[in-house]
């Protein structure tokens, strides 16, 4: 061990490389492959339940019975006790390893500390409070958004079990970026709104919100048409084009790597879903069907296809069951035999979110319709629009951030679900120009972004506290998807690019 965390320290880089990723690796578990699962393992205790979230950590099986085995937490303890009686060397070793150039180093020594808090965490005040003192002013960099997902979770893993007790100060005077990173990711993890909360306690502090965005990522296929599709599974970015192919994506940091391309669509993809079920993916199509994904010893294969009779144009699904949108705006269900049903069959359904349990489908006389997946009971949360006051509006999308819903027409409309289903008022409306039709909403921690028909080729941004215009985005083409993901937009378009943005 000791020549180990000696090589961590050392300034040869294939020393640091080797001993790093001997020493993270060798206090957590592994697939049954033989792959290494010691972050899914730790991102796991950091509170990570998502199941969108979770498809953001590349190459793991969460199903893997190595995530259940309760032997790994008695081995990761003896292995860690071992190491922390080195004391301070350790520390200041993996401290260097942090500061390493090497961006493998640097990553590697975060997971060792990240498995070694979880043995501190139990640990003597001084013991903790001297690893606290060492390390925590070089983990607190991984938890900045635009780094990712798996960095910024073991950072706060990290934090939250160093800081406690005497080391609690040193999170009190964390700066204001540090507090605000872990601000804007308390919706992923309750790791995060916990110890913001607690700094906020002991030193008050109001948010300053950059309304300033950069762009992070550009990826193009010129020759694929529109990308009209966009979806994180197992750690990649999945676009669908109108051209029938799946494209495959490695996004790291600012680069994005074309992995595969893969085409047995006949027309033009239209969706993604995850599906629990295997935790498989699914995609729809024009050609009238539903195809299910999988990654087979690391590659993506089609293991089942699902006939429909009309073109697919949205898909949700909760446990076995496969909600669709077809393109004549039905909203059909298929059950674990693959049996087909209508659902809401008085209405004309354009956009639907699955939420606990329940479906929200967004409908063309303007009203949303809530249905109970358990029950089958079905209610109208918000009532349409009276034809003789004005012209009903069809709410072309619906997302949720938090406990809120947020549905887009010719304004933008928000309630927690409990005010919905309470007084069928929203509790907030935006309204862009007149006589423009919102196609899109995504929302992140402050931030609600449309695409507005009157400017196809951009995304408004607005305040989502203040209810405030504060920017536009250029895309540079024709807006044809949207999605958020750890803290940034991601956007595909027209001419076949993916852009993505993040605010400072």
């Amino acid at each position: 061990m000791q020549v180990l965390f000696q090589s961590i320290a050392s300034e040869e880089s294939t020393l640091q490389l080797l001993s790093a990723f001997i020493l993270s690796n060798i206090g957590g578990t592994y697939s049954w492959t033989g792959e290494s699962y010691t972050v899914a393992w730790l991102v796991k205790k950091a509170g990570l339940t998502s199941l969108n979230h979770r498809n953001m950590i590349r190459n793991c099986d969460w199903l893997d019975p190595s995530l259940l085995d309760s032997g790994t937490d008695s081995w990761c303890s003896k292995i860690a006790r071992s190491i922390i009686e080195f004391g301070k060397p350790a520390f200041v070793a993996l401290q260097k390893g942090l500061k390493s150039q090497i961006k493998m180093v640097a990553r590697e020594s975060l997971v060792i500390i990240a498995w070694l808090g979880c043995e501190i965490s139990k640990s003597s005040n001084s013991l903790r409070y001297s690893a606290c003192e060492i390390l925590l002013g070089e983990v607190d960099k991984f938890l900045h958004p635009g780094m990712d997902l798996e960095e910024r979770l073991l950072a706060c893993l990290c934090i939250y079990n160093y800081a406690s007790g005497k080391g609690m100060k040193k999170l009190i005077h964390f700066s204001e970026g540090v507090r605000e990173s872990l601000r804007r990711f308390s919706n992923v993890t309750w790791m995060a709104d916990e110890l913001h909360r607690v700094a906020d306690f002991y030193l008050p502090n109001k948010s300053r919100i950059s309304c300033v965005h950069t762009q992070i990522v550009e990826a193009s296929h010129k020759y694929s048409g529109a990308v009209n599709a966009l979806i994180y599974y197992r750690g990649m970015l999945f676009s669908g084009y109108s051209d029938g192919s799946i494209k495959v994506w490695d996004i790291r940091r600012q680069s994005a790597v074309l992995v595969w391309d893969v085409k047995e669509h006949k027309d033009a993809v239209t969706c993604f879903s995850l599906f629990e079920p295997g935790e498989t993916l699914l995609s729809g199509s024009t050609d009238k069907t539903i195809r299910v994904w999988q990654m087979v010893q690391n590659k993506l294969e089609c293991i089942e296809v699902i006939a429909t009779k009309e073109s697919v144009q949205k898909l949700e699904t909760y446990g076995q069951m496969i909600f669709m949108i077809t393109q004549g705006h039905h909203l059909k269900v298929f059950d674990s035999s693959r049996t087909v049903n209508s659902i809401c069959k008085t209405k004309c359904v354009k956009c639907m979110k699955m939420v606990q349990g329940r479906i929200y489908a967004g409908c063309a006389d303007s009203s949303i319709q809530e249905i109970s997946i358990t029950s089958n009971h079905q209610r109208e949360i918000k009532a349409p629009v009276k034809k003789w006051r004005m012209q009903s509006k069809p709410i072309n999308s619906i997302t949720m951030y938090r406990d809120w819903l947020y549905c887009a027409s010719s304004t933008v409309e928000g309630s927690t679900f409990r005010e919905w289903r309470r007084n069928s008022e929203p509790q907030m409306s935006l309204k862009p120009e007149k006589r423009t039709n919102i196609l899109a909403v995504e929302v992140v921690e402050d931030f609600i972004y449309l695409n507005c028909s009157s400017s196809a080729n951009s995304l408004q941004i607005w305040l989502r506290g203040t209810q405030q215009k504060v920017g536009r985005i250029s895309a540079g083409g024709r807006i044809t998807s949207l999605i958020t993901a750890n803290d940034f937009v991601l956007c595909g378009t027209e001419s076949g690019f993916i852009k993505a943005w993040i605010p400072l």
